[in-house]
């Protein structure tokens, strides 16, 4: 393994309960709230996308377009105000530095918001590239953003170590090529089966990071 691919919401950062928010906020214009069982379904997808689950489930009144844009209003105002990084993120970046590894984010939100966090978390000076689910035709788990990044790196799907929190973005990377690692966010471990590697933390990660650098790829 020559690099490290992240995700970002969920992953580097402990923004899905704040997501989560925005999306109640919106929906309690319809006298709605949203349901697990259809929050667990959009976790990992990109706005526009989530979008279209939400207001089938709901069946709202509105087009996908206009949910997915009040969400990214709402949203906006929360993510702003600043994310808390996850546990275990900053150390684990300390001991990619240590070894010269490069790294990039593969991110089902927009490059904008991508950027922005990664200034907000002090990190966008040291980042390889961005891969931002704006930029590609298939969000996850479709590997276009992860092969993406992986372009960005210069360096092979088959090469980089990816991070992830959900469902979706596993088997994106899983799809790309790339060896697997999960930290689940709220994921029940049997539906994490194919996972390479899953850790109950970034500094977990960080710990066996020789290990995960050495493995074969898939």
């Amino acid at each position: 393994m020559r690099a490290v691919i992240f995700d970002v919401d969920g992953l580097m950062v402990d923004s899905e309960p704040l997501s989560r928010q925005a999306w109640d906020e919106v929906l309690r214009d319809y006298d709605c709230s949203m349901d697990d069982l259809v929050y667990h379904r959009i976790v990992g997808q990109r706005t526009r996308d989530s979008a279209r689950i939400v207001r089938d489930a709901y069946s709202l009144p509105l087009t996908a377009d206009d949910l997915a844009a009040a969400k990214t209003a709402r949203w906006e105002m929360i993510w702003r105000r600043g994310l808390p990084p996850m546990p275990g993120l900053m150390a684990l970046h300390e001991e990619l530095a240590a070894r010269g590894v490069p790294w990039a984010v593969a991110t089902s939100s927009p490059h904008l918001y991508a950027e922005a966090v990664l200034q907000q978390l002090g990190l966008a000076p040291t980042r390889g590239a961005v891969a931002a689910g704006d930029e590609v035709p298939h969000g996850k788990p479709a590997p276009d953003i992860y092969l993406l990044a992986a372009e960005r790196l210069g360096i092979a799907p088959e090469q980089c170590l990816a991070l992830e929190d959900s469902v979706p973005g596993a088997r994106a990377a899983q799809a790309a090529g790339m060896c697997v690692v999960v930290v689940p966010n709220g994921v029940p471990p049997e539906r994490l089966e194919f996972a390479d590697y899953v850790f109950r933390s970034l500094s977990d990660v960080a710990e066996q990071l020789d290990t995960l650098l050495g493995a074969a790829a898939p």
